[in-house]
């Protein structure tokens, strides 16, 4: 990514501070993310496309036409503005465990970044549970967002096992775990295809939208849309495609051709 599109990245992001190798920085650049770019999968759900990971197709998709993006689309294009920004990355494979009986397969992507001899989890690309800043890979409880979580390093034949829980009605309850180590594209490349195809995959038959901001959470879910907003919820049925796409375009900022 050269000097010009990481400009224009910043500016999608509404973020015009310097860019600074510190945990506050990089903090920011989360949050800023997260309140300008929304998780979707709509490519995916009503045009059945496998979404490219090719960068040029990214920044194409998510910067210039302002559309949004599941973990494999935002993770990647993060991890290359974090990449030509000077940072030190490494692109990692989680299994999402949260609220799962059994062990979850390797399907989502995010970046761990090395910072004043510290690691740190960098996730643009949750939605909805996920922690909303950095996580730093160090035993302990950390306070996110007012959100609390719980981090578990635990020691294996490779680089490290993570273990990250979030605090939920006052106990902890795993949420994600991956190795410490680095992942490859032609990984996420199967990971993106089956989430794309599968009929197992909770991403493939109805539209899931995202969008964090300092007020709270916007979600669109199949026909429904949640807008949480300083401690208070609104609910709403939608009733149409047209009105779903001037909620996409209202809550969400993704104007996306109708199929009418």
């Amino acid at each position: 990514m050269n000097e010009v599109q990481c400009r224009e990245y910043l500016d999608r992001m509404e973020y015009t501070g310097e860019v600074a190798h510190t945990p506050q920085c990089l903090n920011q650049l989360i949050l800023a993310h997260l309140a300008a770019i929304p998780f979707e999968n709509l490519d995916v759900c009503e045009d059945h496309l496998i979404p490219s990971l090719d960068v040029e197709d990214l920044f194409e998709k998510i910067i210039r036409h302002k559309r949004g993006g599941w973990c494999f689309e935002l993770n990647k294009l993060f991890f290359e503005l974090l990449k030509s920004c000077g940072f030190e990355v490494m692109t990692v494979a989680i299994r999402i465990t949260w609220m799962k009986e059994k062990m979850a397969p390797l399907l989502h992507r995010a970046t761990v970044v090395t910072l004043e001899r510290k690691q740190y989890l960098c996730d643009v690309g949750y939605g909805g549970p996920g922690p909303k800043g950095l996580v730093e890979l160090s035993n302990g409880e950390y306070e996110i967002q007012g959100e609390w979580y719980r981090v578990q390093m635990h020691p294996s034949y490779t680089d490290g096992t993570a273990v990250i829980e979030k605090q939920y009605h006052g106990a902890y309850h795993e949420m994600m775990r991956f190795e410490n180590k680095k992942a490859e594209d032609a990984d996420y490349a199967i990971m993106n295809f089956y989430c794309a195809r599968s009929e197992q995959s909770f991403f493939s038959g109805k539209p899931v939208i995202n969008l964090y901001t300092a007020e709270g959470n916007r979600s669109l879910i199949d026909q429904k849309l949640i807008i949480q907003k300083n401690g208070e919820t609104v609910t709403k049925e939608c009733h149409s495609e047209g009105e779903k796409r001037e909620w996409l375009k209202e809550w969400f900022g993704i104007e996306k051709q109708s199929r009418e």
